[in-house]
Formats: structure tokens, sequence, C-alpha cells
């Protein structure tokens, strides 16, 4: 089987919807073929554009509601063309696995969905009934169920039992609460219904060869049975005209609430810039009288600096005068210490002569 038809391949092909149909009729013409093999059994399928899931042994409605949900989900073009050219082969050349089908299943056309009533009620949030789930696809959350209604974006899953414990065949899928929840559910309602899997087929014929599925609305609220039991106990009815008027007052309120935020935020942005600015002009004063300090503390340290030069030059100018005046005094007094020593020599000299000369006498 060529690479091209594996579903990594196809995620990343791009396909007109102008050309979805004439894809489709090649895929047909290879299944129909043998060219590609879904079925390997009396009640074995597998999936051949899916050779990287885990589960690769369906039955026939199984692999159906699969090939199903694909081709009406949000894939990529090519992948929509394959699983569309799956569910026209196995309900044209293999019918006979799955014994009669419903009236009409032939058809395989998704129709648009239908303008909604304004005072039509919608189960709230939004929730899908399965009827017909095998038990064995209830466990692990309903995984099998989740992944084939994987287009759609069911959030959670929940078997239906009854009071005593039993499983009902019943089974509730729900989506998200916002409008993009409610057109999931709608493509998830038109689907099966285009398909003749839908409410009125499954009260019509309640054949258990197939999974057949609606959106939840008031009747099935109503119902005295564990579905409706379900439905009345997990959700309310509301009209989208009720939901449209209720979202649009939740909004209001949030953007009253958004709009009182931001103006409280923005007085306060206004305060912080205000006092900021006062910050600023403090800090600038401040760097100012600094810078003037400083100034005058400079100068204050030259004048200081100037006056102990004088000062200091001035000592040392009067300390050198009075050295030379000392030295000055001692040299005096040498030169009279001098002068008296000679004199009292003299003196002495004179008198040992005198003296001298009055012996002689």
């Amino acid at each position: 089987m060529g690479s091209h038809m594996e579903c990594s391949s196809d995620e990343s092909s791009e396909l007109s919807d102008a050309d979805i149909d004439d894809y489709a009729e090649k895929a047909y013409t290879d299944l129909k073929s043998g060219k590609l093999v879904a079925r390997f059994g009396a009640d074995r399928f597998r999936c051949p554009f899916c050779p990287g899931k885990k589960k690769q042994d369906y039955r026939y409605n199984e692999l159906l509601q699969h090939a199903i949900g694909v081709g009406a989900s949000n894939r990529a073009a090519k992948v929509k063309a394959n699983h569309q050219a799956l569910a026209s082969h196995l309900k044209t050349d293999h019918a006979d696995a799955a014994g009669s089908l419903p009236p009409r299943q032939a058809e395989a056309l998704i129709n648009p969905p239908k303008p909604v009533q304004d005072q039509e009620l919608f189960v709230w949030p939004w929730m899908g009934i399965l009827a017909n789930v095998p038990v064995e696809q209830t466990q692990r959350g309903g995984a099998i169920v989740m992944q084939q209604l994987a287009g759609y974006k069911p959030i959670r899953f929940n078997a239906v039992h009854c009071p005593d414990g039993g499983y009902t065949g019943f089974a509730i899928v729900r989506f998200n609460k916002d409008w993009i929840g409610f057109k999931d559910a709608l493509g998830f309602h038109n689907t099966y219904k285009s398909h003749h899997l839908g409410k009125t087929d499954w009260e019509a014929n309640k054949s258990d060869k197939y999974m057949f599925a609606w959106l939840a609305k008031e009747e099935d609220y109503k119902a005295d049975d564990p579905v409706g039991k379900f439905l009345s106990e997990n959700g309310d009815l509301k009209t989208v005209a009720e939901l449209q008027q209720e979202m649009s007052r939740k909004t209001d309120t949030l953007i009253t609430s958004l709009t009182s935020q931001i103006s409280a935020k923005s007085k306060y942005l206004m305060e912080l810039e205000c006092k900021c600015n006062q910050m600023d002009l403090a800090l600038q004063r401040a760097m100012e009288d600094n810078d003037s300090l400083d100034q005058r503390y400079n100068e204050e340290m030259r004048k200081m600096q100037s006056t102990a030069r004088e000062h200091s030059l001035k000592i040392f100018h009067e300390t050198d005068q009075l050295r030379k005046q000392l030295d000055e005094k001692e040299n005096d007094i040498r030169r009279r210490s001098k002068q008296l020593s000679e004199i009292v020599a003299q003196t002495d000299m004179e008198r040992r002569k005198l003296e001298n000369e009055r012996k002689k006498e």
C-alpha cells in the first residue's frame, strides 16, 4: 500500500473541496478493486487509511462509525475524502456484515446545520445521546467512542445505567459550553441524522446493529427513563435565545467589571506617575543641593588648604629668621667671649708684670 494513503501523509496534504469527490471516487475504486483492503474476515475490518492506529480490528459498525466520523470532521480534505470513500465502500460492498441496512442508509451526504428555532429547548451544557453503544466501548471512559467522535471535540463520556446498576445501552457525550461547543454538537447531530442514524431513525427501526446519535433536547430531558434522569441531573433546558441573553449579560457584566478595573488601575497608575514625578523632582533638588554642598565644601577645602599653606610658609619664614638671629647672637657671644678672654689674659699679664716690677724695687 503506497505511503500516499497513510494518515501521516494525508494530514499534511492540501486538497481543495472541489477535488474531494474526485479523490473519494479514486479511493473508492482502490477499495473496491482490492488494492486497498478493509475486510479480512467475516466480521473483522481494519481502516486502510490509518495504519498507525493502535486499534486495527474493528467490527463492521465500529469501522462504519469511524469512517463517518472522520469523513465529517475538520481534518485535512484528503483524509476526509478517504474516509468518505471507506464509508461508501462498507455500506455498498460489505452490507452483508451488518445484515439489513436501515432505509436510505446508502445516502452519505452531510447536510449543513439547519437554523435553530429560538424557542427550541436544548439540554445545556450541550450533550449528545448515543444509542446501541457496545458495553466494551464504555470502558476507559469511552475511549473508543471518544476517538470515533474526535472530530466533534467531545470533552466527556458517560455510560447510562439503570437504578439497579445495569447498563442501558445508552451513553452521553458532553461538549464545551460555549458557541463553538454548540457548533460541534450540531455537527455531531446533523452527521448522524444525514446518515439516517439519528433519533427518528432509532425510534423507527430500534435496530441493534448500528450506533445512533442525536443532540439532547427537551423531549429527552423530560423522558421518564435513565437517560432523562441523567440529563435532568446534569443539565438544564435552555433556548438559544436565552443562552445568548445570558451570555450577553455575562459579557456586559464582565465588560463593566473590566472597565471598572481598568479605570481603577488607570487612576492608580496616574497616582503612581504623580508620585514618581514628585520623587524625581525631589531627587533632582537633592542632587542640585548635593552639588551645591559639594561645591561649597570643595571651595572651603581649597581655602583651608591655601590658608594652611600660607601659614606654614609664614611659620617656616619666621623660623628661618629666628634661626638666623640666633646664629648671629651666638656668633656675637662667641666674639665677645673671646674679647673678654683676651682682656682677662691681658689683665693677668699686666698684673704679673706690675707685681714683678714691685718685687724688683
